[in-house]
């Protein structure tokens, strides 16, 4: 018998039973579906963590000071730690002369405010290096130099938003605006960033475009230390290549253990190992989700088991019939088999639908990141398919062992 009469004959058997071919489709629909949409999960996990550490250098390094409480802070002060500094910045930047940036941050909430409007901004002390470790770059205008960290001067660097929100389509460059109870002189723009906020958390990326950028000595001055802001919050650093990564943050660590005199009061973070943890993380999430999705498509395939084997029950006297005029016992294997293949993968073509809905339900609703890969589209439907021939393959072979005779005498 050709494949085509087999299919054919398939096609026909599955539309004489309607509700009974809809109701085995089921099983395999929401299987597939939930596979597809838990696959989208981590693929969109992981492209916004991709994205998060790509924002903030890959080749970074981050020492981020900590708030010590209880005996950690006691002891600190009784050995005289004040936590990170500018000079610390300078030391590194001394240590190590093949970085390509050394860079502090020191963040500051201020009001600014020009003529009649006016805003609160996260004000950035910063280095000239920032522009270069961060690849964040001046559209308008210039960055911080040298000379404004060394003669302190009140000048600043506008992100994006700020300056629409204060200036809207006017010229900033030469203006004159008040950060907190200082006149500052706008000297630059900077570039609009693309910041989109998701669940990841693995390293938490503030919005770049609503920041205020001025010289950190300027910064200092103006915002000198107390107990809810140090010196500086952060050192950034930049290598230049990712293997130098793991022996530039472990020299960093022993050099401020001498200054810090041994206190822990900071840590040094490393964004390329905090992706690859993620990634671990996700990778655990997703073999845990994916087997609990796969249950419900074993669940379908049993179900689909169990109605080919009434199929064969009932068909008993069709089966004695094909065989009598010349069918083989293949030739009745395959024609189940074929049955059971279609169910699933009009299943598997319909989960896949339902599951690009779901995954586009949870990101409109859920406010949760999806993506989506031809690969996982593949695996998805390749999934039905195993599922049909695993679990068709006992019926078929069943149907294709009845005896001529007796399938024929069957009532």
């Amino acid at each position: 018998m050709q494949w085509s009469d087999s299919l054919s004959i398939g096609v026909k058997g599955l539309l004489l039973r309607k509700l009974r071919s809809l109701l085995s489709t089921l099983g395999i629909v929401f299987g597939v579906a939930a596979v597809l949409s838990m696959m989208s999960i981590g693929e969109g996990a992981r492209r916004e963590a991709s994205e998060q550490i790509k924002l903030l250098g890959t080749n970074n390094i981050r020492i981020k000071q900590l708030q010590l409480t209880g005996e950690k802070r006691e002891e600190a002060e009784r050995r005289f730690s004040k936590g990170l500094t500018y000079e610390d910045a300078l030391l590194i930047q001394e240590r190590f002369p093949a970085l390509r940036g050394v860079t502090p941050l020191k963040f500051v909430e201020a009001e600014v405010r020009f003529e009649g409007r006016q805003g609160v901004a996260q004000v950035v002390g910063t280095s000239p290096e920032y522009e270069e470790v961060t690849n964040f770059r001046v559209v308008e205008g210039r960055f911080i130099t040298h000379f404004d960290l060394r003669d302190t001067k009140n000048v600043c660097i506008l992100g994006s938003e700020v300056k629409q929100e204060l200036f809207g389509y006017r010229e900033a460059l030469d203006a004159t605006l008040r950060i907190g109870e200082g006149l500052f002189k706008v000297v630059g723009v900077m570039e609009p960033k693309v910041i989109r906020e998701g669940r990841t958390t693995v390293i938490k990326v503030r919005n770049m475009n609503k920041d205020v950028y001025i010289p950190v000595t300027t910064a200092l001055r103006r915002f000198p230390r107390t107990e809810d802001s140090p010196g500086v919050e952060e050192i950034a650093l930049r290598v230049s290549q990712a293997e130098d990564l793991a022996p530039t943050a472990r020299l960093t660590k022993e050099i401020l253990g001498q200054t810090h005199r041994g206190v822990e009061d900071y840590e040094v973070l490393v964004p390329e190992e905090l992706l690859a943890q993620a990634q671990r993380t996700q990778r655990l999430f997703n073999i845990v989700m994916g087997s609990i999705a796969g249950i419900s498509l074993l669940v379908g395939g049993i179900g689909i088991m169990n109605i080919m084997l009434a199929n064969v029950s009932e068909r008993t006297r069709e089966i004695g019939i094909r065989r009598a005029i010349g069918a083989t016992k293949g030739d009745i294997m395959v024609q189940f088999l074929i049955e059971t293949v279609l169910i699933c993968l009009a299943g598997g073509a319909l989960g896949i639908l339902l599951g690009l809905g779901m995954a586009k339900a949870i990101t409109l609703y859920a406010r949760w990141e999806t993506g989506f890969s031809l690969a996982g589209v593949l695996i998805a439907f390749g999934t039905s398919a195993s599922v049909g021939l695993l679990f068709g393959l006992f019926p078929a072979r069943r149907a294709a062992q009845l005896n001529p005779v007796q399938a024929l005498r069957f009532e």
